[in-house]
């Protein structure tokens, strides 16, 4: 009897274990916070900005980035060898930066602070131009719902914006004929927000963030967000806006995080962001689950170790996102950004203005190298997203294993009731 219950027990135990594997989507996983996304916002301490004006913007970023995935950090010029330090050395613009913002790819923003302006009203202007804007709002009031985000960033080519608009559309339709059939039905589509070519400057940083640069600006760009404002695969540009590319994007987005999914593709890097309470609290209401739990976490973690990763096995690899950032060129774009005003409860001193120049690279491909691509008569080639093709712990295996494991559980226990049997004989 006991061997009975005992063997009970374990098949629904290993029951358990084989749904665990196929829990949530990509589109969920996505609402997590494994830690490996933060940015990174710097102050650099090199006598310019007093040792009290230090502190405050210390105490006053980090209660302002209290629900961002931005980290601060002081660096002090002459006596830290941190390898923040290299962004502020290796600036080649007009003067030395006041502080930085680094990305999860390693990329930089620079910001200096008008030192006519009072420094309180300075950091608050800044940490609020870092973590909110228009565009991301929207994002915030939609994406939770919705199966996704796409941003369209416009270009001056109102032709090539009218062809990539067509292009959307169709990959939308197509997204909207399967949603229903995926793992988990979604009822609502994508939610589209359009990023004027005269809404670029209060958008900077979240351009920014998703790859754009000035020089991208006669071409229109399209980006694909999910989870907690996280960008699945490269930023598509001009030619790459291809309808087969988004659609295969997309698709992804909806899958179970389980089938064999490379996980650097489920982890797409997040835009900074402000994700406070009330986001948490609408994420637990439509899926059921606190992304922010840490046993969902580890939950989830444990999901993904499972999951194959092609290329050095670490989650953020330049390749699988099919093109590689490197900061090796730094400009100075002498763009000056116009604060927005501050909330009543805030400094009420006006902010005159913050300079901030954009550390980029010469580097912003799509390769198609680490793709599978679609060859056409001409032999050119466009990036696309598929599952990969290594072998994987997928259901298939596990419930081979379990299987196995049910029959020794059984074997073990025969052999014990007959000798217990035979023993009491």
């Amino acid at each position: 009897m006991k061997v009975k219950a005992l063997t009970t027990i374990l098949f629904f135990l290993l029951l358990s274990n084989i749904s665990f594997a196929c829990r949530y989507t990509v589109r969920e996983i996505g609402f997590a916070d494994f830690g490996k996304d933060s940015y990174q916002l710097v102050l650099f301490n090199d006598g310019r900005i007093t040792d009290a004006d230090t502190k405050m913007f210390k105490n006053i970023a980090r209660a302002a980035l209290l629900d961002a995935n931005i980290l601060v950090k002081i660096i002090n010029v002459k006596s830290d060898t941190s390898s923040l330090l290299k962004y502020y050395k290796e600036y080649n613009g007009s003067g030395l930066p006041d502080a930085i913002l680094v990305s999860p790819e390693k990329r930089a923003k620079a910001f200096f602070f008008d030192k006519s302006t009072d420094f309180t009203q300075t950091v608050w202007n800044l940490v609020e131009e870092i973590i909110m804007s228009p565009a991301r709002k929207k994002l915030t009031n939609n994406i939770i719902e919705s199966y996704g985000v796409i941003y369209f960033i416009e270009g001056n080519n109102v032709e090539e914006n009218s062809k990539s608009r067509e292009i959307l559309k169709k990959a939308l339709a197509g997204i909207k004929q399967v949603m229903m059939s995926l793992p988990k039905p979604v009822d609502t589509p994508p939610h589209i927000i359009t990023i004027k070519a005269n809404e670029l400057n209060s958008e900077e940083i979240l351009l920014w963030s998703l790859g754009w640069k000035k020089e991208d600006a006669n071409k229109p760009a399209i980006a694909l967000m999910y989870g907690r404002g996280r960008r699945m695969g490269p930023l598509l540009k001009g030619n790459h806006i291809k309808e087969n590319v988004i659609s295969n994007m997309l698709r992804f987005i909806g899958e179970d995080c389980e089938c064999g999914l490379d996980r650097s593709w489920m982890l797409g890097t997040m835009i900074p962001m402000r994700w406070d309470s009330k986001l948490k609290a609408a994420v637990l209401k439509q899926y059921g689950f606190d992304a922010d739990n840490p046993l969902i976490i580890s939950e989830m973690s444990q999901i993904l170790s499972i999951a194959p990763n092609r290329v050095n096995n670490s989650i953020n690899t330049d390749l699988l996102y099919g093109y590689a950032e490197n900061v090796l060129v730094i400009t100075d774009t002498n763009k000056k950004v116009v604060a927005k005003q501050l909330p009543a409860n805030k400094p009420s001193k006006t902010y005159k203005a913050i300079d901030t120049t954009a550390l980029t690279t010469d580097t912003n491909i799509i390769s198609a190298d680490t793709l599978i691509i679609e060859k056409t008569e001409k032999e050119k080639t466009e990036p696309q997203i598929t599952k990969t093709e290594e072998p994987t712990f997928g259901i298939k295996e596990a419930l081979g294993y379990s299987l196995l494991g049910l029959l020794l559980i059984v074997i073990i226990g025969g052999v014990i009731y007959f000798k217990t049997k035979k023993d009491n004989g």
